[in-house]
């Protein structure tokens, strides 16, 4: 008795392992092996009162082109910028990189202290885009 149940709780652990590496194999390849997009933002700024206030990039699908890989991002989302104090004690600088994006048309829109800036860019499944945003300029290069 004590072998037939010691048997059947190998199967089981036997048909556990096999289902977890079955799952584990349909993650692999396919279009999950294609790149994912990131964008790079770059923030220029000067300090508010002696100190760099972080921004907060707002990024919005405009138009969102088929056959994104699988984990790439479709949906709005917000990428914060940490801005550090350069040498001058005025300016602020600060980069950051976005979460995985679908290719297509995409809005971006820093808050920054003069003012909201914004811009439209042609994220391309192929090569790297950034997006630099200069305080008191309401677009972005």
């Amino acid at each position: 008795m004590l072998f037939s149940s010691n048997l059947a709780g190998r199967k089981a652990g036997l048909v556990l392992v096999t289902a977890v590496v079955v799952t584990l194999a349909g993650c692999s390849g396919g279009e999950e092996s294609v790149p994912l997009i990131k964008t790079s933002i770059k923030v220029q700024s000067i300090t508010q009162q002696g100190n760099c206030e972080d921004v907060n990039v707002k990024v919005t699908p405009v138009a969102i082109l088929p056959g994104a890989p699988k984990m790439s991002n479709s949906k709005e989302f917000v990428t914060p910028v940490k801005l550090t104090k350069g040498a001058d004690g005025v300016s602020c600088t600060g980069d950051a990189s976005t979460i995985p994006m679908a290719p297509g048309k995409w809005k971006f829109t820093a808050n920054l202290p003069s003012e909201n800036a914004s811009c439209e860019r042609d994220v391309a499944a192929a090569g790297q885009s950034t997006v630099a945003f200069k305080d008191a300029e309401t677009g972005c290069s």
